[in-house]
């Protein structure tokens, strides 16, 4: 049985980092397994997302992996890709289209181990508009107690990233308001954790993360995740 993780959120989750010909050609860990867009397991590559294939590359998802099982005793992981660029936390809460496709393939997944981590990079596409930005808390709230409580773990981990200190905010005015919810969740959930992205670089956007710093954001989240770990 695997060492199951859900990836949900946009871009910056699903990864826009610049992928090289040693991503794309090196050999794959069959100790960790991606569920891919047909619901099929296989050995993980970057990229592993697939929502937008002209545009995804190198994210968090897989280096998250490498370093949780470089770090524990864990002998295989289960990566669930769900995240997709430019989206809304809207179609993230538990009416929306992605909240319920990213529950439908857990739910596959499930059958083949056990959930052990939610991790989730949102918020940019909320922070260009105040309306979005003052209730992101609450929506972001929902989602956090309602896709606990529909796959019936209660004390998963959830890991979710501080936006990138790099955004525009011409063009993104609001990213504090997201950053003040995600960062607040944690006085309010048990198995929570906030990650920074101080010190992060984009690439050459001021949106996404290079592919150096998506692979950095991998590896604090696991930190993160094995924080929690510790104190259950």
């Amino acid at each position: 049985m695997m060492d199951l993780f859900l990836l949900i959120g946009q871009s910056n989750m699903a990864g826009r980092g610049a992928l090289t010909k040693k991503d794309l050609s090196e050999a794959s860990d069959e100790r960790i397994q991606v569920l891919n867009q047909n619901g099929e397991w296989q050995a993980a590559q970057e990229p592993i997302h697939f929502d937008k294939p002209e545009l995804v590359g190198v994210g968090p998802g897989l280096p998250f992996a490498k370093e949780v099982l470089q770090t524990t005793n864990i002998s295989s992981i289960g990566l669930i890709p769900c995240a997709v660029g430019g989206t809304k936390i809207e179609r993230w809460v538990s009416t929306g289209d992605l909240y319920l496709s990213a529950i439908d393939r857990c739910r596959l997944a499930m059958k083949e181990g056990q959930l052990r981590g939610i991790l989730w990079a949102q918020g940019e596409s909320d922070s260009t508009n105040l309306a979005d930005a003052e209730s992101y808390g609450m929506r972001f709230y929902s989602l956090l107690a309602d896709i606990r409580k529909e796959l019936m773990v209660p004390s998963v981990p959830f890991i979710a990233s501080e936006l990138g200190t790099f955004i525009e905010q011409d063009k993104y005015p609001y990213t504090g308001h997201i950053n003040s919810a995600l960062k607040s969740a944690r006085y309010d959930f048990p198995c929570y954790e906030f990650v920074s992205s101080d010190g992060l670089q984009h690439g050459g956007d001021c949106l996404h993360y290079d592919a150096p710093s998506a692979r950095s954001l991998g590896r604090r989240m696991a930190e993160a995740w094995l924080r929690i770990k510790e104190k259950q």
